[in-house]
């Protein structure tokens, strides 16, 4: 019994042309093996139907779960404006697939409704098979991460982990899609939860380090943090950028806020990353993700040399998990905040991922990041390296 993995990319044509190019490559790379199910990243640039169809049509049977993205990559090609594709091929993994919408409205709701979803839709598993594991993909514009990731944990129950990522649209930051076999969806997420002999190591990592005195978000509406310590959001940043001798401006400001990203203090003094977006008129800060009232934040710096060391550390620690066993392959949920920050040396943090790795494998840069899993930083982040790995 073994666990195979594949990969496939393009960069070149429409949905349709790309779609079928990188799935044709990753059923090939299977080598006659049957898939067990796949997931695609692809670039919001393309008509996303056009690609799961195409992606549908050769793949067959098996489900695909997808979505778009601000960037994908396999192994050392790396792309923006194009597709990545990877299959698993098993016969130690049983699984269950979900699709439901709704995350705007009711995002817990939507959580428990995908967990009733999975449980209904289970197959049989293999004998023995008690090792559980969730990748969720959503909609990156809509919804609570944080509630999202929550819900669905306590719904599914403590034994269970969770991988994934917040679709994105090229860093436009307007609409952001998820699909399942032929359907596209806004506004929803998407899931397979796999229940193996063996578990699938997770290792999660940001390499941000506090650099700013702690202050209190003492408003915040949603994903906007209106005020922290009683003044607008920016005056916080204001007093960081005295103290290091940056004068901040109407004109920098938004660049400068999203390159000094915001961290919640958690226990043991870890930091939960959160990215901001922008500046608003009235000083208020809008991120990508929610930092409720009465929590403790931080301003956060990273160099590229801690950027990358991070992406290796969570490479690592995901292996690890395997127990010594050989590394079918890996998926990977990389913030898109980071690969901005990196530039050209985000080709640095890939080749990190694939030298740890030593497989296949297939990643994209999300809106956010989903990791829950015992014994690690765990929920939804910003700012962060995912890395999900299946033993053979």
């Amino acid at each position: 019994m073994s666990t195979r993995v594949s990969v496939g990319h393009a960069s070149e044509g429409c949905g349709a042309t790309q779609g079928r190019a990188a799935a044709e490559e990753a059923l090939a790379a299977l080598e006659g093996a049957k898939p067990l199910f796949g997931m695609a990243f692809a670039t919001s640039k393309i008509d996303l139907a056009d690609l799961a169809n195409a992606i549908k049509d050769v793949v067959g049977e098996a489900p695909i779960l997808g979505c778009s993205t601000a960037g994908e990559f396999v192994g050392n090609r790396i792309s923006a404006g194009g597709t990545a594709v990877c299959l698993v091929s098993s016969d130690e993994i049983g699984i269950s697939i979900g699709m439901t919408d709704g995350l705007k409205a009711n995002t817990a709701r939507a959580a428990r409704q995908m967990a009733r979803q999975l449980k209904e839709s289970r197959q049989p598993a293999p004998a023995g098979a008690t090792e559980r594991t969730i990748f969720l993909l959503s909609d990156g514009m809509a919804g609570s991460g944080e509630v999202m990731v929550d819900t669905l944990a306590l719904e599914s129950g403590p034994e269970v982990a969770i991988a994934g990522g917040a679709a994105g649209d090229d860093a436009a930051f307007v609409e952001s899609y998820v699909f399942l076999d032929r359907e596209v969806k806004q506004d929803a997420i998407v899931a397979i939860e796999l229940t193996s002999l063996k578990k699938i190591g997770i290792g999660v990592d940001h390499g941000w380090c506090a650099a700013s005195e702690p202050g209190t978000v003492t408003k915040a509406e949603g994903a906007t943090v209106i005020e922290i310590d009683g003044k607008p959001a920016i005056e916080f940043y204001r007093r960081y950028a005295e103290l290091i001798g940056f004068e901040l401006s109407a004109e920098n400001q938004n660049e400068f806020v999203f390159t000094n990203e915001l961290g919640i203090v958690m226990m043991n003094d870890e930091l939960k990353v959160r990215a901001p977006l922008g500046v608003n008129e009235d000083g208020s800060i809008s991120c990508a993700t929610e930092i409720p009232t009465g929590q403790h934040v931080r301003i956060v710096r990273g160099d590229h040399e801690a950027i990358v060391a991070a992406a290796r550390k969570a490479a690592e620690a995901a292996v690890r998990k395997l127990g010594g066993q050989e590394c079918a392959g890996a998926i990977v949920f990389d913030c898109v905040a980071r690969k901005l920050v990196l530039g050209d040396d985000f080709e640095q943090e890939v080749a990190a991922f694939r030298e740890v790795i030593g497989a296949p494998l297939a990643g994209f840069n999300t809106y956010g990041e989903i990791a829950r899993v015992r014994g690690q930083l765990s929920g939804f982040h910003n700012t962060t390296a995912v890395v999900a790995v299946f033993p053979r």
